[in-house]
């Protein structure tokens, strides 16, 4: 692929997908769960429409996302839907009951970048 993949094109895919307003700042530090809210399946249809936007794919040779944002093996990138009253206290209190690693629109960014200079295009399944 020949053309660059700007931070502000992926903050403006960001913007769009989830319907966040121009109000709401998001730099290169901006934590997409954390300071975004984007979690579980919204989390899911970002990445879907990140793939689609930049011709990219974030699926490895495995079948998963690990590969591409470097996820151990029960490590994730969002938590789950609908986290129950006592996920949401374990948090709340520094306790993490599912593994999640924290993705910033800067790390995001770069491993667009990456999949677009080692051909991982939309040629591998989703």
């Amino acid at each position: 692929m020949t053309s660059t993949v700007t931070l502000a094109e992926v903050i403006a895919c960001i913007r769009d997908s989830q319907g966040i307003k121009e109000a709401k700042p998001i730099s290169e530090a901006t934590l997409l769960e954390r300071d975004l809210g984007i979690t579980g399946d919204d989390g899911s249809e970002l990445l879907e429409e990140l793939q689609k936007r930049f011709g990219v794919s974030f699926t490895g040779a495995d079948g998963t996302l690990r590969e591409a944002f470097g996820l151990e093996e029960d490590e994730y990138l969002f938590h789950s839907e609908g986290m129950s009253l006592f996920l949401m206290i374990a948090n709340l209190f520094g306790f993490s009951i599912e593994k999640v690693k924290p993705l910033s629109v800067a790390q995001l960014h770069h491993v667009i970048l990456e999949k677009r200079k080692t051909g991982g295009d939309r040629t591998k399944a989703v």
